[in-house]
């Protein structure tokens, strides 16, 4: 990758205008105003999140407010505590509960969505009750280590994930926490030093951005392909969500910009139907579609991504190659797409038996197959008419799972199969989210 390569362009087009910083500030101060007003006496607010440190991507200027208690109120006290004094101070304001490791309110006010979190007070290298906690103390860190030219390394770091899928710590995305995005900048000190980083990464890689331990074998193994400690929080891995499979793509995407520098890994182009058909043609692409059930986001990707690993399994023992998968929510629908080297088997199986010195195996193998029968280096074999000969009779078998989670084994009953067509006609953007996956952005 060419030394500067012209980020300032990009830049122009991911930062927030002055306009909207300033008007953020504004409702930001406004809220933790009122809001003080109106809890209890020893609490305090905090705004937390990329709005307090300056590092939120154009449009995308949400607002989390901390409301930290005393560590001697329960986590029921707290919400109720927060709830009464935010619809004090906020009486037109509209409210919904979200539920994290405990419940949060969020706020939509003056056209804004804002989180109202409730916390208790912390302090570095305190036991932490709860995950939100951190929260307070990560925005203290990157405020203190964060250069500020560094915050718009972080804006691209964020665009160039976000564009491709790799954006967002919930269980839907599986990829890098805004805070993590933050850590990588502080740790690298640009976008172009993480890229060229990340290109090379082959895993397992441990990072300590805070420096905390003498040398990298001193870092813990927690068994993920990427570790990166907190820098207050020793004991926890930021980067724990990730999963095996973005962090492969991350390091191929990584590979390919370097190569190859373009505004289209920032700003990718949607398909059009003819480059939908022309990049699925030839390929065996499915999906399982079915209806979504009304649950949690967090319980419904969970679930998703376990039935999802199932399919795979199951298909593979029924010796399909199965290429790639991958799992889709719409307003209604669920999709489980899956890529296969072929849609269709031999019509017989092979089963390799053992080898002909172990006369009692050699005897339970005969007995357990039919004939016939023919020996191949120094092993018996058995040939059988295969069962699941192609994907309809192998999916007619899975939709029979009894061991699917618990919120989609009915769905998964009356699921309808889906081809290539089938999905560029009626879920286009399924579909382009699957080949996304598997390539580096079209231009």
């Amino acid at each position: 990758m060419k030394h500067g390569y012209g980020y300032a362009k990009i830049l122009r087009r991911v930062s927030p205008t002055k306009s909207e910083g300033a008007r953020l500030r504004k409702i930001s101060s406004s809220i933790i105003g009122r809001l003080s007003a109106a809890l209890p006496e020893g609490t305090r607010t905090l705004l937390a999140g990329s709005v307090a440190k300056g590092t939120f991507l154009r449009g995308a200027g949400d607002i989390d407010v901390f409301a930290i208690f005393p560590v001697s109120y329960s986590k029921e006290k707290m919400f109720e505590s927060l709830k009464g004094a935010a619809k004090k101070a906020f009486p037109r304001a509209k409210f919904e509960v979200g539920y994290a490791e405990h419940p949060y309110l969020r706020m939509y006010y003056l056209k804004k969505k804002i989180d109202l979190v409730p916390s208790y007070e912390m302090k570095e290298g305190q036991k932490v009750k709860s995950a939100v906690d951190r929260s307070q103390l990560h925005t203290k860190y990157v405020l203190k280590t964060l250069k500020p030219k560094q915050k718009a390394e972080v804006l691209l770091l964020k665009k160039f994930l976000r564009a491709n899928g790799l954006y967002g710590a919930e269980i839907k995305i599986r990829g890098f926490s805004g805070y993590l995005c933050e850590l990588m900048i502080a740790h690298y000190g640009s976008f172009e030093a993480f890229v060229n980083a990340a290109a090379l990464w082959k895993a397992p890689i441990r990072l300590d951005p805070a420096k905390k331990y003498r040398t990298d074998s001193a870092i813990p193994d927690f068994g993920a392909p990427l570790t990166v400690i907190d820098p207050v929080d020793l004991t926890r891995n930021v980067s724990a969500v990730i999963s095996g499979e973005n962090f492969l793509r991350l390091v191929f995407l990584c590979a390919s910009f370097r190569a190859e520098p373009s505004e289209i890994y920032f700003f990718p182009k949607k398909f059009t139907k003819k480059q939908l058909e022309s990049a699925a043609r030839g390929r065996s692409i499915f999906a399982l579609s079915f209806g979504k059930p009304r649950i949690v986001d967090d319980v419904l990707w969970g679930q998703l991504w376990r039935l999802s690993s199932q399919l795979s399994s199951f298909l593979k023992k029924a010796e399909f190659k199965v290429l790639g998968s991958h799992a889709y929510a719409a307003s209604s629908r669920c999709l489980l797409l899956f890529e296969l080297r072929s849609p269709e088997l031999p019509k017989m199986q092979t089963f390799r038996g053992p080898f002909l010195d172990l006369q009692k195996d050699v005897s339970a193998f005969i007995k357990k197959h039919e004939p016939p029968f023919y020996f191949d280096e120094g092993r018996i074999h058995a040939i059988a008419e295969r069962r699941l000969r192609n994907v309809s009779s192998a999916i007619k078998d899975f939709k029979e799972c009894r061991d699917a989670p618990s919120h989609l084994r009915g769905k998964l009953a009356r699921a309808a199969l889906l081809g290539e067509a089938a999905l560029i006609r009626r879920f286009p953007d399924a579909l382009e989210e699957y080949l996304r996956r598997s390539s580096p952005p079209h231009s």
